[in-house]
């Protein structure tokens, strides 16, 4: 005689229904996670490749700055003119070392610029201070852009008679893969309410140069001071700064097109 109360059948609910092709139970959370999971990673990757292309647009941005004159050529063309009383307590390198140096300066003294970008009226220092990152960098030199891992570190660093100078840390890639540190100084400009400051990466004993000085204009810090950007007085350079490393494609654009209204020809 059978037994009337045989066990129930047990019923896996993780299986799928047959027909639906779906998960229930917990695969179904699962499957649901890893969904979510997707659309995120597809969504990072989108705003990583806007973000590029936005950079290599600006990579070209800005025109590279050529000497006028090569210096260097052509005093080594004038040195067998040199009185010869002359030619024995001048060495050539020595010469075009200290004439390299002399004629930038003399033209930045001596040159009459057009007044450089409006900058913000007022910089709350102490709010600016910590940990930034160059989402873009576009210089003279290369008009090439920040790698992510660029990152730039301010803190105060007041001075014996009370102007409030800032240490600057930053680190940047190298292309042999490891990490370069250097340390500079930026010094507010009397009467720019601290947002035109000048910088310089060289050391103490050569900030006496004032082409060991390049400038730092913040243009622009939005209320939370989560992104700036810094140009200086000749619309030679331009960064974007951000907190995070990386920047939403859409406010990228838009403070490049910011940089743009104040001057700066960018492609």
């Amino acid at each position: 005689m059978k037994n009337s109360m045989s066990p129930t059948p047990h019923t896996d609910s993780s299986r799928s229904t047959p027909g639906s092709g779906l998960p229930h139970g917990m695969d179904a959370l699962a499957y649901e996670i890893a969904r979510v999971e997707r659309r995120l990673i597809a969504r990072e990757l989108g705003i990583q490749s806007r973000v590029q292309e936005i950079r290599r647009g600006a990579s070209s941005a800005l025109r590279p700055r050529r000497s006028m004159v090569p210096w260097a050529g052509v005093l080594l063309m004038l040195w067998p003119l040199l009185p010869r009383f002359l030619r024995p307590r001048l060495s050539p390198a020595s010469t075009v070392t200290l004439f390299g140096i002399a004629a930038p300066t003399m033209k930045r003294l001596l040159t009459n610029h057009p007044p450089g970008p409006p900058t913000v009226p007022q910089l709350d220092l102490m709010r600016y201070m910590g940990q930034w990152h160059e989402v873009v960098c576009v210089t003279h030199a290369g008009a090439s852009a920040a790698a992510p891992q660029t990152t730039l570190h301010f803190a105060l660093e007041p001075q014996p008679d009370g102007t409030p100078w800032v240490s600057v840390l930053r680190h940047s890639p190298t292309t042999g893969g490891r990490v370069r540190a250097s340390r500079g100084v930026m010094r507010p400009v009397p009467g720019s309410g601290g947002a035109r400051m000048k910088q310089s990466f060289l050391s103490s004993s050569l900030r006496w140069w004032p082409g060991a000085w390049d400038d730092h204009w913040v243009l622009h810090v939005n209320a939370n001071y989560t992104e700036a950007l810094v140009g200086d007085a000749g619309r030679r350079e331009l960064r974007v700064l951000s907190r995070e490393s990386v920047m939403e494609p859409e406010r990228l654009q838009a403070l490049l097109d910011m940089a743009r209204t104040q001057g700066y020809r960018l492609r």
